[in-house]
């Protein structure tokens, strides 16, 4: 539910204005002048608010709200009581989104405590730093020497930007996020105490016939192209012999752990609390589900999908769908589950 103490509401919005944004369609002779003001779940909403419908499991809850207007596909269309006006669309949760941003856009991009442009007094700036003009620094921030921030990007209260590091116009970075020896592109939005370029773990020999291992010097970058968005406590380590790679509009759930050398495709969905080993390569358009682990030096080819706390530790073909730990094929996995239940089935 939205609550204006925590989101300002940018703009309301007519029924007309959804229908333009969102391509919705809507019954005939709907007034299209009503206005929605906030959003809340289907069983929650009330007169003013604009909701969607996904789950058909709930059918029975969708008979009870009170929204002005709520997105269902043509199938439950029908089964919206009046007065709510149902706005009919492919993808009910995709254009609920879309009215979202419209209404709350401080929602995606979080705005300054102390909503000033420039630098606070509080914030330890480096005469060697650059920053263009538009940028904002709140309180407790330090910025290295050589560091440069590009116009319209906000630096939250506690952050520590690296020597040399270089961030992108119109990028976020959240309350007391570290980078350090990284490049980050336009638009790009880290929470708070995400941890970019630090060292990871890497050693010259694993094991206990070497007790000499040394700590391997890592020398490389983390690359962040433009539109990504890194969650709250995640990392991402910098490269060891090549750069950590994080391709454009890929998304980084809270406390996900991304390796050194790991190159991440575009588009990308990485749950929370996911591990990618390191030089680990993950093509286009890939979701990982929660809590998942991908071995060291793997390649996850583009369009994989890899269902929650799966342990990958196989090369996975572009396409495919893989499950449980050790990870395989989802329809062998399904298929091993069947025989293991059968199995147990009446034993104590």
């Amino acid at each position: 539910m939205s609550d204006p103490l925590f989101f300002l509401r940018a703009m309301q919005l007519s029924l007309a204005d959804i229908i333009a944004l969102t391509g919705a369609a809507v019954a005939d002779g709907s007034d299209l002048t009503l206005l929605v003001h906030g959003a809340a779940p289907f069983d929650e909403a009330e007169s003013g608010d604009l909701t969607f419908f996904a789950h058909p499991e709930r059918l029975d809850l969708l008979q009870e709200t009170n929204a002005t207007a709520c997105f269902v596909t043509d199938r439950f269309a029908g089964r919206v009581p009046a007065p709510t006006v149902a706005l009919v669309t492919e993808r009910p949760e995709h254009a609920f989104a879309l009215a979202l941003a419209r209404m709350f856009p401080s929602a995606l991009r979080p705005i300054s405590l102390f909503a000033a442009t420039g630098v606070n007094p509080g914030a330890s700036v480096h005469p060697e730093a650059r920053l263009e003009p538009g940028v904002i620094i709140d309180p407790g921030v330090v910025i290295g020497p050589r560091a440069e921030i590009g116009s319209g990007s906000i630096i939250a209260a506690n952050s520590v930007i690296g020597a040399g590091v270089r961030v992108g116009r119109d990028c976020s970075i959240g309350a007391q996020a570290t980078l350090t020896n990284a490049l980050v592109g336009n638009r790009v939005h880290l929470h708070a105490g995400a941890r970019i370029g630090q060292a990871g773990s890497r050693r010259s020999e694993i094991g206990l016939m070497h007790s000499d291992a040394l700590a391997m010097p890592q020398i490389g970058r983390v690359i962040i192209q433009d539109d990504v968005e890194i969650g709250a406590n995640a990392t991402i380590d910098r490269g060891f012999a090549r750069d950590t790679v994080i391709g454009e509009a890929s998304k980084i759930g809270n406390l996900a752990q991304v390796g050194p050398d790991v190159s991440i495709g575009r588009k990308c969905w990485i749950s929370p609390q996911v591990m990618i080993g390191a030089s680990a390569h993950i093509g286009d358009f890939v979701c990982v589900g929660a809590q998942s682990g991908v071995g060291e030096s793997l390649r996850i080819g583009s369009g994989v999908r890899i269902s929650a706390q799966s342990g990958v530790g196989t090369d996975v073909p572009a396409g495919a769908h893989y499950a449980g730990a050790p990870a395989r094929p989802l329809r062998r996995w399904l298929r091993a589950l069947a025989i293991v239940e059968r199995l147990t089935r009446g034993k104590n």
